[in-house]
């Protein structure tokens, strides 16, 4: 999360030192495993769900991407995501219609973040059982995947362990 004057949180904590400010009145910032370095640039062609777009990186080609570190609700778009949806609403003690109802909030609120057809970098290169590149995305200069996690519309997935129930799904 940078600041409007361009400083960012180096430029806070560097303040703070200088002045002798309390370290403990500053916003802790975000962990975003990217920096600033950058990866393979490319184009969102669509959103599945809410941890799962389809991507162009110059072949012409739009493939399957799945968010890494991270998991969204199901929003139910095909008979696998009811089925993982059931496993959701049992792992966090939630109904089906309710995991369903932030599976679809989680979808549309990631389609505003990164609207479609908006140039992508991609940062990761392993691929899952089903064949998805699992990526952290950058999408008009912010990590996708910590700001899903942040506005509570997805939570942590430290896989191989169960993932964290989004934090706004009550």
């Amino acid at each position: 999360m940078a600041r409007s004057d361009g400083h960012g949180w180096a430029g806070l904590w560097a303040l703070a030192l200088a002045c002798g400010c309390p370290s403990a009145a500053l916003p802790t910032p975000s962990v975003d495993p990217l920096g600033d370095a950058t990866d393979e640039r490319c184009v969102l062609e669509r959103w599945e769900d809410g941890d799962t777009a389809y991507v162009d990186c110059g072949s012409g080609v739009a493939r399957p991407v799945r968010l890494l570190d991270i998991d969204a609700a199901e929003s139910g778009f095909d008979d696998n995501s009811r089925q993982r949806a059931q496993w959701q609403a049992k792992l966090w003690g939630l109904s089906v219609d309710t995991v369903l109802r932030c599976g679809q909030a989680a979808t549309a609120r990631i389609k505003e973040i990164c609207p479609e057809e908006s140039p992508v970098e991609l940062h990761g290169e392993e691929h899952d059982k089903y064949d998805r590149r699992l990526a952290h995305v950058r999408c008009r200069g912010l990590n996708v995947n910590v700001r899903m996690v942040e506005e509570g519309h997805a939570g942590r997935y430290p896989y191989p362990a169960d993932p964290q129930r989004p934090q706004r799904c009550r």
